[in-house]
């Protein structure tokens, strides 16, 4: 019944989308999906698709970039959470939540970053998949969170390039269908609401299929994590991100002298 369901929605969609194109709409996108509705800490943009069927129809990176276009271009708001919320069967919620952005202080910046350094030990035990212009990671922290990054240094959703910005949405839909579980919302900082200089995009799982599908799959790979986590006393996500010459667990090395942690005295 679901299923039928399903499919009478997202053949108004398509009847939808015709009617715009009949109207002059040449991309597809509705002006409708556009407009930003107004809430107490920022705005929402709705798009009767699912996140799903953007990526099937090739509508997602038209998609995201005009919205991304109305935010810092139109508006000129660079410093805000980008939050996607599955209304399930009835679409996409998009929010940009901006108006606390005096109250964030933004990343710290330093020689290192934790998602460019693949010879970094946390990096190499979080790292689940690889692709052509993505890394997918488990959140360093634990969390029951994907990580979502872009291989190339970048900041800013709107700085990928067109190609890059398909597969970043593609590779995303890919991953939640071969680990089989749903998502809850996706969140993408920018500016000060960043905790990272490098772009990430956090996948929130519900606990239960996280418990069920992720945390089963790859619990060899958490308890290496754990135990990583746990050698170092100060802050380990602080000490791979802040500075090079304090990442301990990096095969790049500086000059300075190291502490040793549990994995240097692992074979004493």
């Amino acid at each position: 019944m679901a299923t039928k369901q399903n499919d009478v929605i997202d053949k108004f969609s398509y009847l939808s989308i015709e009617t715009q194109q009949e109207t002059g709409t040449n991309n597809g996108i509705n002006p409708l999906w556009l407009i930003p509705y107004s809430f107490k800490c920022g705005y929402s943009f709705q798009c009767p698709l699912t996140f799903k069927q953007l990526i099937d129809r090739q509508m997602s990176q038209k998609y995201f970039q005009e919205i991304l276009t109305v935010t810092e271009q139109t508006n000129k708001i660079y410093d805000f959470h980008m939050r996607l919320r599955s209304q399930d069967q009835y679409g996409l919620m998009v929010d940009f939540i901006y108006k606390n952005a005096d109250d964030q202080s933004g990343p710290v910046k330093g020689d290192a970053c934790i998602s460019c350094d693949t010879n970094n030990q946390l990096s190499q035990l979080s790292l689940i998949k690889q692709n052509l212009t993505t890394y997918i990671r488990l959140d360093t922290q634990l969390r029951n969170k994907l990580i979502v990054t872009p291989r190339r240094h970048i900041e800013r959703l709107s700085n990928m390039t067109k190609e890059e910005m398909i597969q970043f949405w593609h590779e995303t839909q890919v991953v939640l269908d071969e680990e089989g579980c749903d998502w809850q919302s996706m969140v993408l900082n920018h500016g000060k609401y960043r905790k990272h200089v490098h772009l990430q995009m956090k996948i929130n799982i519900e606990q239960h299929q996280w418990n069920q599908y992720i945390k089963k799959k790859y619990e060899e790979k958490i308890q290496q994590m754990q135990h990583l986590l746990k050698c170092n006393e100060h802050n380990p996500i602080q000490t791979c991100v802040v500075h090079q010459k304090f990442n301990q667990w990096s095969k790049i090395r500086s000059n300075q002298p190291m502490r040793k942690t549990c994995t240097d005295m692992k074979g004493k």
